[in-house]
């Protein structure tokens, strides 16, 4: 009976200590920006502004920023950098995000620029953030004392690696002691990203994990307890809506090809016509990839044809000039056949926003093909062409 009860209370009291043990939680903030297509070329922002821009309006107009909820008491004492208010910020980090879809990769970096925070638990005026003396990797931007709190602001000066930051108050005594309460964090940041008209349209995403604590990626020094968490994550979004826009004038959706002159120098007995060609021009708005290719109600070989009533068909080269924003394996695209079927397909690269540019369709017979339909005077060749213009990559 007694080891039964000794069992019993054992076991109670680590129940009891398990629940009077908080676990830390991961954190996860989100990070997005998008590109709809503009003539900048430019991603934008479009995170929810931090908290601190109530305060700070002026480091929310230029700057990217989120809030980053970690929250944690600081003992602050004299004795050594880590001992006083202090902050150590990640450095630059490089990642990739992957289309929701296709999985296509790109790599974007991100860095921490500045950072705030809202303290307490210390009169105000004491506070080793109030009009503090920052040293190490940060200088002190601005700080407000709304008493019982401080709003401070500091520029992170080196993001690709920073050092340690610290502060104390000139108030602050040789033998100052504090327990500071942090709350309301939220930085500024830069993520550079890859031009997005070279990349499809479509969600991307990734993530960057940092450790939260003593020795981890954000460290907030000695004397830290109830940190809110041991790690946090900035998960990335970028969404990519591509513009395209593709017209052709009024009129021209049926191209009659003809010899330079027309008709008449070979109907009074002149030579053979070197081609019947035409060239139908567009206009093209595009800000990303695009595939092209054809599809043909008659072929021969890799190209369209055309028939008459007997059956007689000669072939057609269907080719492609494109506006100077937009390549193919980087090169301008001139005259270039274009391939039948999907599978086949060309793919052209943006390499700036093109909008509202004009571009050419050429449809060409070849002499030796004009001459082969010559015999049949009177005859009318027909043939239907599709060109498929893919900007959903």
């Amino acid at each position: 009976m007694t080891h039964l009860m000794r069992f019993w209370l054992a076991w109670g009291v680590a129940w009891w200590l398990m629940l009077l043990v908080p676990s830390a939680q991961a954190l996860d903030v989100t990070v997005s920006a998008q590109y709809l297509g503009k003539a900048s070329g430019q991603f934008e922002n479009t995170t929810p502004p931090a908290l601190f821009c109530r305060r700070f309006a002026y480091r929310c107009t230029n700057n990217d920023v989120v809030d980053l909820p970690l929250t944690y008491t600081k003992e602050v004492t004299t004795v050594s950098p880590r001992a006083k208010f202090f902050i150590q910020m990640p450095g630059r980090r490089q990642v990739d995000v992957f289309h929701e879809v296709t999985g296509e990769p790109h790599t974007v970096s991100f860095e921490f620029t500045g950072v705030s925070q809202k303290t307490g638990g210390v009169t105000w005026y004491e506070s080793p953030t109030y009009n503090a003396i920052v040293q190490g990797g940060c200088t002190r931007v601005a700080s407000i004392g709304n008493p019982p709190w401080v709003f401070f602001l500091w520029d992170i000066t080196n993001p690709t690696a920073p050092a340690g930051c610290h502060s104390l108050n000139s108030r602050n005594g040789p033998d100052y002691h504090g327990f500071i309460d942090v709350t309301d964090m939220g930085v500024s940041y830069n993520l550079r990203m890859p031009a997005p008209f070279r990349m499809k349209t479509g969600l991307y995403r990734g993530s960057i994990t940092y450790s939260v604590g003593p020795g981890g990626d954000f460290d907030f020094g000695d004397g830290v307890t109830a940190l809110n968490t041991n790690s946090v994550t900035i998960n990335l979004v970028l969404d990519v809506q591509h513009a395209f826009f593709f017209e052709f004038p009024p009129g021209t959706d049926r191209a009659v090809l003809e010899p330079r002159d027309g008709w008449q120098h070979w109907l009074a007995g002149g030579s053979v016509p070197q081609r019947l060609y035409r060239d139908l021009p567009f206009r093209l708005s595009s800000s990303g990839p695009v595939k092209v290719y054809k599809l043909c109600q008659y072929d021969i070989d890799a190209r369209c044809a055309i028939t008459n009533d007997k059956g007689d068909q000669v072939p057609v080269l269907l080719s492609l000039s494109l506006p100077a924003g937009i390549q193919h394996r980087g090169q301008m695209v001139e005259r270039l056949a274009l391939p039948t079927g999907r599978a086949q397909a060309l793919q052209f690269e943006a390499v700036q926003p093109t909008l509202n540019r004009p571009g050419q369709m050429h449809f060409e017979i070849a002499k030796e093909d004009v001459r082969r339909m010559l015999p049949n005077t009177g005859s009318t060749y027909t043939g239907l062409a599709t060109v498929v213009f893919d900007a959903e990559l």
